[in-house]
C-alpha cells in the first residue's frame, strides 16, 4: 500500500523530479513552523491580567519558539544537504548512463549483429 507522500522512482525523470517534491516538503516544514512560532508559542494568552496565576508560562513560549526555531534552521540545512546529494547524485547517474551508452554504440559499430 502506498503511504501519502511516498515518492516513488521507477524512471530517471522521476528521479530528475524528485528535488521539486523535496521543495514542496521543505515549503511544508516551514509552514509548520511559521504556525508554530506564531499560533502555538503565544505569550498572550497567559497574560491577560498582571494576577494571572498562569502568567509565567507567558516567558516559557518564548523558549518554546526558540526551540520550534532552531529545530525549523536545522532540519532546514540538513534538508537541503539531502536535496542537493539527490540533485548530485542525479548528475552523476545520468553522466554515467550516457557513457554506457556511448560504450555500447561504440561496442555495436564495431561488432554489427542484434545486440
Amino acid at each position: 500500500m502506498e503511504a501519502l507522500g511516498d515518492v516513488f522512482v521507477e524512471r530517471w525523470l522521476d528521479l530528475r523530479r524528485l528535488p521539486e517534491v523535496m521543495d514542496e516538503v521543505a515549503a511544508q516544514a516551514a509552514a509548520v513552523v511559521d504556525h508554530a512560532v506564531t499560533w502555538v508559542a503565544r505569550r498572550d494568552g497567559f497574560e491577560p491580567s498582571p494576577v494571572c496565576l498562569l502568567r509565567p508560562l507567558g516567558e516559557a513560549m518564548d523558549q518554546v519558539a526558540a526551540a520550534f526555531e532552531e529545530l525549523g534552521s536545522r532540519y532546514a540545512a540538513q534538508w537541503q544537504d539531502v536535496r542537493d546529494a539527490v540533485v548530485a547524485s542525479t548528475a552523476e547517474l545520468e553522466r554515467s548512463d550516457r557513457l554506457a551508452a556511448d560504450d555500447a554504440a561504440r561496442v555495436h559499430a564495431v561488432l554489427p549483429g542484434p545486440a
